[in-house]
């Protein structure tokens, strides 16, 4: 497997001043030991530790809550999904150099895929320093926890959303409500759903959402808005 530095850095928005650092940050212990190359298996160890500082203290800086409340928070940001999810998106995974022997025996949900980011953590620590660490770390999983976050507000605002439209349709004698999935777009880790929302099978409104609650719900809020200003007439 040819290891390209250029697409690796371009991924991860950060060149690496030591290039063998960086192919390190990617090389399994398997393939490290097959081909006599130092693995990734420290680096995880110490990015680990560097990655939880960060997050600990961005919380500090920018979030509310108790001692409890900012540990729960940190548990969830730099616990293996979120890992992951940030090296899948990113892409990351594709370039993770593996022995002959674990190739086709690992799975997707191997823990070996999150700990890629455990060791380009390090990695780039000991190659740009703090602030490079820090960058990358808030703009992957901090981001992406603020953007869960987002969401399951907005999930918990669906029954809401959906029971008003409901209710109102069913006040007003109306007709029946429906909704119809029009398109899912985007990879599995990071999916985009539209939804038409029906009222007796004809579409009066549309919403979109990272799933497809949220679409109904949007599109839910906007069909009960058109009602409401005489849309139904």
């Amino acid at each position: 497997m040819i290891f390209d530095t250029s697409i690796v850095e371009e991924k991860l928005g950060y060149s690496f001043k030591d290039k063998i650092l960086l192919r390190q940050c990617f090389t399994h212990s398997s393939y490290g030991y097959e081909h006599g190359q130092k693995d990734n298996e420290l680096l995880e160890f110490f990015g680990d530790s560097i990655m939880e500082f960060v997050v600990t203290e961005y919380l500090y800086k920018n979030a509310r809550g108790d001692e409890g409340d900012l540990t729960q928070i940190r548990a969830e940001i730099v616990s293996k999904t979120p890992l992951m999810r940030s090296v899948k998106k990113l892409g990351l995974d594709e370039h993770l150099l593996l022995g002959r022997g674990l190739k086709n025996r690992i799975t997707p949900e191997d823990k070996t895929w999150s700990s890629i980011y455990e060791a380009v953590v390090a990695g780039m620590y000991f190659d740009g320093g703090l602030k490079e660490v820090k960058k990358f770390v808030e703009r992957t999983i901090i981001a992406d926890y603020l953007e869960n976050a987002k969401n399951k507000k907005a999930v918990e605002n669906i029954g809401e959303a959906k029971n008003e439209f409901q209710e109102y349709v069913q006040k007003t004698k109306i007709g029946s409500v429906g909704y119809e999935l029009l398109w899912k777009k985007g990879p599995d880790h990071s999916p985009k759903f539209r939804v038409a929302a029906l009222l007796n099978g004809k579409i009066i409104a549309e919403g979109e959402g990272a799933s497809k609650k949220i679409a109904e719900a949007q599109a839910a809020a906007k069909a009960l808005k058109i009602l409401k200003q005489g849309g139904n007439k």
